[in-house]
């Protein structure tokens, strides 16, 4: 069952793979196997919370389409195994380092924008031709060579070891950006022009307990979704007055028939039936 989309979008930053810088190079690739092979592993396409959950030669992958990480193998080697529109990439997994292969769809997402690695339409992935890539925010851009002059990139991008392999990342330091939008710093030295709804805790620090999160959306690229978030739920204490737990996270509180009371670029809404209302990013 697929997730709504905003709900995909909070939890995958919580629950993607950490993958640590420079292991790009030097990973192993699980390999594709046959429908025999796959049928002797128990633990093939159970769910699993690390690689070592899975038998050798299955990893553990993270979906955020599906909110599922999952033992199993690589699903194609190469683009001829895919469906038509569709090419091979490389996904990251977790802990133990494995590269699996699965066909995502061609998409419309351009260089230097956001995209998801495992994309549920072309909407959310890149164009022909260019890879997604990253370790905390994922960006479309083509492949590149690290600690080369001639790396590849073009004029506004530079060459990055982010996973699964190097691309060229955009980046707005040293540049003005366009009247209403800020330059706003990612990981990796990654930086775009882009209009932020929510409080700039980027440049303004949180208050002390409470964490800035980013968000981004693919279909709303130059569009960031700034919020100074407080944890909730198990051993955590209860929300303020006028906020509400909602995905782990102390949230305003609102009521859709009632007065406007979410900021500029979030919207009253729910996450699910039996979730309460909050101000979330609208997209």
């Amino acid at each position: 069952m697929l997730l709504p989309l905003p709900l995909v979008l909070l939890l995958s930053g919580l629950l993607r793979p950490e993958v640590p810088a420079g292991t790009t190079r030097g990973m192993h690739t699980s390999p594709m196997l046959d429908n025999e092979q796959r049928m002797r592993l128990i633990t093939y396409r159970h769910g699993c919370g690390s690689g070592a959950e899975c038998e050798p030669p299955l990893a553990c992958l993270y979906e955020a389409r599906y909110n599922q990480a999952y033992c199993t193998d690589s699903q194609c080697m190469m683009d001829t195994q895919c469906p038509e529109d569709h090419v091979c990439r490389a996904l990251a997994t977790k802990e133990n380092g494995l590269l699996v292969r699965i066909c995502v769809p061609i998409g419309v997402r351009q260089e230097g924008e956001y995209c998801d690695p495992a994309p549920q339409d072309r909407g959310h992935a890149c164009a022909a031709g260019l890879v997604c890539s990253g370790h905390d925010y994922h960006w479309c851009g083509r492949p590149c060579r690290l600690g080369s002059q001639a790396a590849g990139c073009p004029e506004g991008f530079f060459c990055a070891d982010t996973a699964p392999e190097p691309i060229c990342l955009p980046t707005c330091a040293g540049r003005e950006c366009p009247e209403s939008q800020n330059c706003v710093r990612f990981a990796e030295g990654a930086s775009v022009c882009a209009r932020v709804y929510g409080p700039n805790c980027r440049e303004s620090p949180c208050p002390e307990g409470q964490v800035c999160r980013a968000l981004t959306a693919p279909t709303h690229p130059g569009k960031t979704w700034m919020e100074c978030i407080e944890r909730c739920g198990q051993n955590s204490p209860p929300c303020g007055i006028g906020k509400v737990c909602d995905v782990g996270q102390c949230l305003p509180a609102c009521n859709p028939q009632g007065p406007a009371v979410c900021d500029e670029g979030f919207r009253c809404r729910q996450l699910w039936p039996d979730s309460p209302f909050a101000c979330h990013p609208d997209w």
